[in-house]
């Protein structure tokens, strides 16, 4: 909802010629007025402000693109009403919200059809549900009822194991879903996943691929690996414990992050989303730059400080004022009852958790960040590994050290300058190979303006050029634009079935409207792939198994239009 108050906002001050980031200039000013209600707001008005101003910056890029968008949907709409899929298309390619396109179109004396944009979003939704994980179906089948009583108390913070009862179960799709009177295996959620393992009864196996939540129920979602079914309310249920003891590192592992992260970093990160597997943990945060090299060497010592002291974890229940007393992390998006369970180490760390955990510090062993990248405006993804997780991917790092020293032949601690040295002797390199293509290539530019087409006493130059160097083409086009006065030109190259196109377009036409970035994805496009640029230069990329020479004539009769 903030997203959408904030792009109509800058759309209403593109209106007034304000085309530079201001709105978060405000943010002082909401602070003032609301800073007494909201304290938080005081205590975080720097990363507010960056927030604001990021999301601002990031929409004005595809803010002028949508709005030349809307304006030729608008003058090409049939009747008075503008598509749903076509203000979809507005929503998912340029980000505006069905909001702004409906007060766009009132301005416009238009609606919009709601309805088919819901449909064309719904589509998009299913496309997503169908690429993700597998999700229970609880309607595919009919629940058997074996037993009566309560169901699914969780015994998984104490055992791995437990003898239980089935209450009942369902067989759909070639899946049993298995509910038991009580379950060492831990359900997904909280980010971290749900456990694996077996349950067995007289003459038949089952294995757990997952476990999930249905309110307070644990799904467990198997496959028959021996006998015919099930044939018995009495089970033995085992979880898997190497799996379950690798999830408990990395999800320790998190909780020490978290608080490293607030410590180098500022109290202003917050956890956005996690994924605690077995392979690997991932966190996501609220802070909006790239995090430096340096940074996250402090944050994995202050974290692996914390493995080394070998700390026991303590786990209370109480209640969820006494907990925020007390100074435990919450996260935001959780729904918290009276009563919580939080997990303290030491003096270090101290959250609300649900999920599974090691006994002790010591027992994550070693913790190591293999990535850190952005996820969204304002919210970074990190990645971890533990335990021998961690060792593996070091020793594989030093591995590979290890060979590049080898092949170059220099110490270890002189491996770094050395590449940067070669780096550097290769970009020198190819900055002499591209300036001899060029000045080798003026005579070839020179003989496609002499063949140029003149339309309206201004050239239009269309050419085939051999090359497969995308920096060689557009220092051509460059050379093209020079020498064109007043015209479009297009440079093409198709290499392995690869059609790259280049077009440049004079200053006088870019101020009348014509944009080189603007023919990009049109011709693009219409070749059945994409483009866009600067006005001046822009580049169209596709594969392309046609007639270039056929390709380029029906260009020429669409630029010709434009002169």
């Amino acid at each position: 909802v903030l997203r959408r108050i904030l792009r109509r906002a800058s759309r209403f001050g593109h209106q007034l010629e304000m085309h530079d980031t201001f709105l978060h200039q405000l943010t002082g000013t909401v602070v003032d007025i609301m800073g007494d209600v909201y304290p938080e707001l005081r205590e975080r008005q720097s990363h507010v402000e960056k927030v604001i101003e990021t999301e601002e910056k990031k929409f004005n890029e595809t803010l002028d693109r949508g709005l030349d968008n809307f304006r030729k949907m608008a003058e090409g709409v049939e009747g008075k009403e503008i598509s749903g899929e076509a203000a979809f298309k507005l929503y998912d390619t340029y980000g505006f919200p069905l909001d702004l396109t409906e007060q766009m179109a009132r301005e416009q004396g238009l609606s919009v059809d709601t309805e088919g944009f819901e449909e064309a979003m719904e589509k998009q939704k299913e496309k997503a549900r169908l690429a993700g994980k597998f999700t229970v179906d609880q309607n595919a089948g009919e629940w058997v009822e074996l037993t009566k009583g309560e169901d699914s108390e969780f015994l998984g913070y104490q055992e791995t194991s437990s003898k239980s009862e089935i209450r009942r179960y369902q067989q759909a799709n070639g899946k049993y879903l298995v509910i038991l009177d009580k379950t060492p295996f831990y359900a997904e959620q909280g980010g971290q996943v749900g456990d694996t393992g077996f349950i067995s009864g007289n003459d038949f196996e089952l294995r757990v691929t997952d476990t999930v939540k249905d309110g307070e129920s644990h799904i467990h979602v198997a496959e028959l690996v021996e006998g015919e079914g099930i044939n018995s309310t009495n089970v033995n249920a085992e979880v898997e414990e190497n799996r379950r003891e690798a999830i408990r590192k990395n999800h320790t592992a998190t909780h020490l992050m978290h608080k490293a992260l607030k410590t180098v970093l500022g109290d202003h990160v917050q956890q956005a989303g996690s994924l605690v597997g077995q392979d690997y943990l991932r966190f996501d945060l609220t802070h909006d730059v790239k995090i430096p090299s340096e940074e996250l060497e402090k944050i994995e010592e202050m974290v692996n400080s914390q493995i080394l002291l070998n700390i026991p974890l303590d786990v209370t229940i109480k209640g969820f004022d006494e907990a925020k007393k007390e100074g435990a992390e919450t996260i935001f998006e959780e729904k918290y009852g009276d009563k919580v369970r939080m997990i303290t180490i030491g003096d270090f760390s101290k959250e609300l958790c649900g999920g599974t955990h090691v006994e002790r510090t010591g027992d994550i062993g070693f913790f190591k960040i293999t990535e850190e990248s952005s996820l969204s405006s304002g919210v970074r993804r990190i990645f971890a590994v533990t335990g021998i997780g961690a060792l593996r991917y070091v020793t594989e790092g030093f591995r590979q050290l290890s060979a590049l020293q080898g092949m170059l032949n220099v110490p270890l601690h002189e491996l770094e300058s050395r590449i940067n040295q070669l780096l550097e002797k290769n970009r020198e390199l190819e900055k002499r190979l591209r300036q001899r293509s060029g000045s080798g290539g003026a005579e070839k530019v020179t003989a496609i303006i002499n063949n140029s087409l003149e339309v309206n006493g201004r050239k239009l130059a269309i050419s085939e050029i051999d090359s497969d160097d995308i920096d060689h083409l557009k220092l051509l086009g460059d050379h093209l634009a020079s020498g064109l006065g007043s015209g479009i030109g297009v440079l093409a190259s198709i290499d392995d079935s690869k059609l790259t196109l280049v077009f440049v377009v004079t200053q006088d036409l870019i101020v009348s409207g014509v944009k080189a970035g603007d023919i990009a994805r049109e011709q693009g496009k219409k070749l059945g792939g994409g483009g866009g640029g600067q006005p001046h230069l822009a580049t169209a990329g596709l594969k392309f198994g046609g007639s270039v020479e056929e390709a380029l004539e029906n260009m020429k009769t669409d630029l010709a239009e434009l002169l």
